[in-house]
């Protein structure tokens, strides 16, 4: 493999090498990146044949798989606070056909991909980009070029980069539980009042967890902005008792986790005043606030000393650490001063993390910590325990590419789905279809339960019921994808001889286990079982709320059933002694 190593402007770098390492024990090629001296950026290359390429995935692709031509290249950039260094090709059925990963999941790189055509000598090209790589630096470059599912050669990579890191933060099962949300439901607006009663019908529905989001510490009407959000104080006009509210709440039988917009000092608050001339940057329009400048052990202190006492004085049990990628450096961020007791912006975020999860946990040991898309990287990912998928309200189809992104890209964390949200007036079967594409994350709910219909409420109920039942197969089971290269046209987890399957763009499916559930989610009122064996089956079929239809036993090879949308059929194998 011949690698071009240039620097920005296209000149030869004769101090970096790239040389081999051997190579792990599922067969990727190791090969170690030296650069002798510091470069602003070092730039690697290198071709291959132009052979079995029908999609590419990374971290941050989201529904953008396409294989781009040299003008568009796909990119995925990463570093400690956004992303993952890892790019896979795939070829058709979801079998990998490259994947690159950089073991430094701090340092500042990009990986790429494109289709050379504007040479004419069929070749796709790979690229990887480090920036501000220091004198002497040394990192590892992962090539897996052995055929596999995408989701093993994903889970290979983040093994590789985990077996010799520790979490910062246990993942504890209440991390799994059902989730209720007040940010699409209230958005700035929570009141104690009104949710107290919310939470009642949530905690009767099955929900567990509760995350009060941005609101509680705005005095009066929503900003759409952070202008008032740094002195961290519950708003008295919405929450006269918040030590009572979440005594309410945990008399519910739920758990609260509490936003806070890590980084900001709105420009409205003491914080902001305070801090002034300790910030990395004033960010105007939507933000409107300072962001923190963390390199400084004051403000440091000042932001764990809140959240410790948040816990101290409220009870609370997890906090929502919101924006953590607003940290960053940029040409405005002030340089070094002796004042600051950590060199650079990403060491001054590891302490400051560190400092929250100590102190945390030294007071609750089963803290529970939410971190979102996309800050997804090794490193940062050992301070989450809980990692929901990015803001896209509505969005069924983003919802359901998230969590398996996620799913594949981790083993050791709660992957959530981003808040559902829907209209009272949206008819039930389309909310089973919501609830489907999220059935193998933690769902998160952030509708207003007083407002919605019977139906809604009923299908709601029989979901939560029927995903606590099946916990333990959906959330801690094996996990399984088809075709990643349409965005998931089938997911399926199995454990202990159960397995559930959902279909969002396949019509026909190859039951296997002793006892398999199979969702419809694809559109039409039915599907067909493939029964090569001709093995005799007992299919149970059930609507969306979990109420039994019909059922029948069929031996046949190709066995259609009719299974409303939305609805499940059950499919359970007889022994062989009862075909007689």
């Amino acid at each position: 493999m011949r690698f071009l190593i240039t620097d920005e402007k296209k000149n030869i770098l004769p101090d970096v090498t790239v040389s081999e390492a051997g190579q792990t024990e599922d067969g990727a090629a190791l090969l170690v990146i030296h650069a002798m001296n510091a470069h602003e950026t070092v730039h690697f290359e290198w071709a291959e044949p132009m052979l079995d390429h029908v999609s590419v995935w990374h971290p941050t692709c989201g529904r953008g798989r396409n294989l781009p031509q040299w003008f568009h290249a796909q990119r995925t950039d990463a570093c400690f606070y956004r992303g993952a260094p890892v790019l896979a090709t795939v070829r058709a059925y979801g079998n990998i056909h490259r994947t690159i990963a950089l073991e430094d999941g701090v340092i500042g790189s990009s990986l790429g991909y494109y289709v050379d055509d504007f040479s004419e000598n069929d070749t796709v090209v790979f690229t990887a980009d480090l920036r501000n790589v220091p004198a002497g630096y040394r990192a590892l470059l992962r090539i897996d070029k052995t055929p596999k599912p995408l989701n093993d050669a994903l889970g290979n990579v983040w093994r590789w980069w985990t077996e010799r890191a520790e979490r910062a933060v246990p993942v504890p099962e209440d991390a799994f539980a059902p989730l209720y949300s007040t940010w699409y439901s209230y958005h700035q607006t929570p009141s104690q009042a009104a949710l107290t009663e919310e939470l009642k019908l949530a905690a009767d529905m099955g929900f567990r967890t509760v995350i009060l989001d941005d609101g509680w510490q705005i005095e009066g009407a929503g900003t759409k902005d952070y202008l008032k959000s740094g002195d961290w104080v519950p708003a008295a006009d919405k929450f006269p008792d918040f030590a009572g509210f979440v005594k309410d709440v945990h008399g519910f039988g739920q758990k609260l986790i509490l936003w806070f917009a890590v980084p900001f000092a709105g420009f409205r608050t003491q914080a902001f005043r305070r801090f002034r001339d300790k910030l990395l940057r004033e960010e105007k329009g939507y933000i409107n606030a300072g962001i923190l400048d963390v390199r400084y052990r004051e403000v440091r202190d000042a932001i764990i000393g809140t959240y410790v006492r948040f816990i101290r004085e409220y009870d609370i049990d997890g906090l929502k650490l919101d924006f953590i990628d607003s940290f960053n450096e940029s040409p405005d961020t002030p340089p070094f001063n002796d004042k600051m007791d950590a060199r650079t912006v990403t060491d001054a975020v590891k302490l400051l993390l560190d400092g929250i999860c100590a102190a945390a946990l030294a007071l609750k040991p089963d803290f529970l910590f939410e971190y979102r898309q996309f800050y997804v990287g090794p490193e940062i990912m050992r301070y989450g325990n809980l990692l929901r998928v990015c803001d896209c309200a509505f969005d069924a189809v983003t919802n359901r590419i998230g969590i398996a992104d996620l799913r594949m890209m981790t083993r050791d964390i709660a992957v959530h789905s981003d808040m559902l949200l829907w209209s009272p007036e949206e008819s039930a079967r389309n909310c089973a279809l919501q609830l489907i594409n999220i059935l193998f994350g933690v769902p998160q709910i952030s509708v207003r339960l007083a407002e919605i219909g019977e139906e809604q409420h009923k299908l709601l109920k029989a979901h939560i019921k029927y995903r606590e039942e099946n916990r333990n197969v959906l959330l801690h089971g094996s996990f399984g994808v088809q075709h990643p290269e349409l965005g998931y046209t089938a997911l399926w987890a199995e454990k202990d001889g159960k397995k559930i399957a959902a279909l969002y763009g396949e019509t026909a499916w190859r039951p296997e286990a002793e006892n398999e559930d199979i969702f419809n989610a694809a559109g039409g009122e039915s599907m067909v079982l493939v029964n090569e064996k001709g093995s005799p089956l007992q299919i149970t079929v059930f609507n969306c709320f979990g109420e039994e239809t019909h059922a029948f036993t069929s031996s046949a090879p190709a066995i259609p059933v009719d299974v409303p949308v939305g609805g499940r059929v059950n499919v359970r194998r007889q022994a062989q002694e009862a075909q007689t």
